[in-house]
Order: C-alpha cells, then sequence, then structure tokens
C-alpha cells in the first residue's frame, strides 16, 4: 500500500513540472537543459540530526538512479539544522522517477515528523561553466 503524498510534496512536484524554465517546447526539443535546482530543509528544533539522517540516506540511491547529474548534501554553516541540496537530474521524467523511488516516498513521510517548514525547491539556470 503507496502512502498518499503530502500536500507539501505535491506542491514540490507542480513546481518542478510548472516552474522551470528548462522544458522543451513542441518547436525546441534539440537541446534539453538539465533540471538543476536546490532544495532547501530547515529542521524542526531537535530534528536536526534525524533530518540529516534522512537526507544522507537519499545521496547513494538517487546518485546511482540513470537520470541523476548531481546530488550533493550541504548544511548551512551559520544556521545548524538547515540543509541544501544541490540537484540535477538530466530532465523532467528523470525528476518524476526520483520522487517516485521507494526511498524518496519513505523520506517524504517522515518529512512533517523533521521539517519546521515545506521544503522549498529553487530552480537554477546555469549561466557560466
Amino acid at each position: 500500500m503507496r502512502t498518499p503524498l503530502k500536500p507539501w510534496l505535491y506542491a514540490l512536484m507542480f513546481t518542478a513540472v510548472a516552474g522551470c524554465s528548462s522544458q522543451p517546447t513542441e518547436r525546441d526539443t534539440t537541446m534539453q537543459k538539465p533540471l538543476v535546482s536546490l532544495a532547501v530543509l530547515k529542521a524542526k528544533p531537535g530534528q536536526q540530526q534525524a533530518l540529516k539522517a534522512g537526507l544522507l540516506s537519499l545521496i547513494e540511491p538517487t546518485r546511482a538512479e540513470p537520470g541523476n547529474l548531481d546530488y550533493v548534501l550541504f548544511e548551512h554553516r551559520d544556521e545548524p539544522g538547515t540543509f541544501y541540496m544541490r540537484e540535477a537530474f538530466k530532465d523532467q521524467a528523470a525528476l518524476d522517477t526520483h520522487f517516485a523511488t521507494p526511498y524518496f516516498q519513505r523520506f517524504a513521510a517522515t518529512a512533517d515528523d523533521l521539517l519546521s517548514e515545506p521544503l522549498q525547491l529553487i530552480f537554477l539556470e546555469q549561466v557560466s561553466n
């Protein structure tokens, strides 16, 4: 039985689909840009280590996904418990596949207990090499 998605996860996936300007149009399918983003995750008081452990558990399996290009976790030096996941996926289908993986779904099921506010996903456009 699948766990129902949290409202913030629906919003996250909608943002990933609707808000990403790197989606190809019908006329522009020759060069598809990867989806690059920063996920911002802020731990509830007392949940910093649990959130960190949950995020670290995503690293290895996500990097093994065929469409993953980058997946690196950072913690804000001056704000312990605030994490940034730098992530890049080959395309929207790869990101959608990531959201549907059992390990991401397990993490999503615990997020309400760990996060002080909804996960924020910021999409980026690369402007330099």
